[in-house]
């Protein structure tokens, strides 16, 4: 995390890809979304952000390191994307983008060597002063701010639902098999996938949180993710929490059984 934090500090692109799997510790290979805390809160000192994509396919795997390296690049901040070992180990079909299509740039900024043309380029991520330590740290806060405008996400059948489910990665996979089964037995239920948990959705959570009965957050870890979406609602719906750790698997029947458990709780509180 030193190396990481120090191209933070010094506004270096670059591409991360974090495969999750069970842990802590050495852990095993199944797959996990035990890394969220550490891929969205930062897990080294100092205020900052990663831009943080979260696939919830092979082919959005492939996509995101050409997005990955747009958004570095634009920033000048390190990107990651967030999978997780069953994604890391599937076969899908792929269509990748034309050879080219990342064109090689030189920035003013870069340290090349050629120095006849401009000024010196120093890079370095030490500030000894703290006066200008922070006003470092105000260029990156404003930076995030900015980044704000790159929030993505994707919405299934949540025109009419009045249940939410809220998950990402290969969780939100699991999930449209629920809204399914949820559909057919008349529960109206739409889900809301981050695609990219950095920046986060707050501000369309918010909104859908005036129309659902109560939001359920699906996670593969203890509940991290369900933090944000609490966050977002601002106490509108309560917010539900379903998950498993380790590299255990939810099922669409598992999820299922905990939100009609809880929409049968919901409505005895109401009659």
């Amino acid at each position: 995390m030193l190396i990481l934090v120090t191209l933070l500090a010094a506004q270096l692109p670059c591409l991360i890809a974090n495969v999750v799997r069970g842990g802590p510790g050495l852990g095993t290979i199944q797959p996990s979304q035990g890394d969220y805390f550490q891929a969205t809160k930062g897990g080294g000192h100092g205020d900052y952000h990663l831009i943080v994509l979260a696939p919830s396919s092979v082919q959005e795997m492939a996509d995101f390191v050409f997005d990955g390296f747009r958004l570095a690049e634009k920033y000048r901040n390190p990107v990651m994307i967030l999978s997780d070992g069953a994604l890391g180990q599937m076969m899908e079909k792929v269509i990748l983008p034309e050879e080219g299509s990342l064109p090689k740039t030189t920035p003013a900024w870069a340290t090349t060597g050629k120095k006849k043309e401009r000024e010196h380029n120093v890079i370095t991520s030490l500030f000894i002063q703290p006066e200008e330590m922070e006003q470092v740290n105000l260029r990156l806060q404003e930076k995030y701010k900015a980044i704000q405008s790159e929030v993505r996400y994707e919405e299934i059948q949540t025109e009419d639902a009045e249940i939410l489910l809220v998950a990402f990665g290969l969780s939100s996979r699991i999930c449209q098999k629920t809204v399914d089964l949820a559909r057919e037995k008349g529960i109206k239920v739409g889900l809301l996938r981050p695609i990219t948990v950095y920046p986060y959705p707050y501000a369309r959570l918010n909104e859908l949180a005036s129309q659902v009965e109560f939001m359920l957050t699906v996670e593969m870890n203890a509940g991290q993710m369900v933090e944000d979406v609490r966050l977002a609602v601002e106490g509108k719906v309560p917010v539900h929490f379903i998950g498993r750790m380790g590299g255990m698997i939810l099922s669409p029947e598992d999820i299922l059984h905990k939100l009609e458990s809880v929409h049968e709780s919901h409505n005895a509180v109401n009659v």
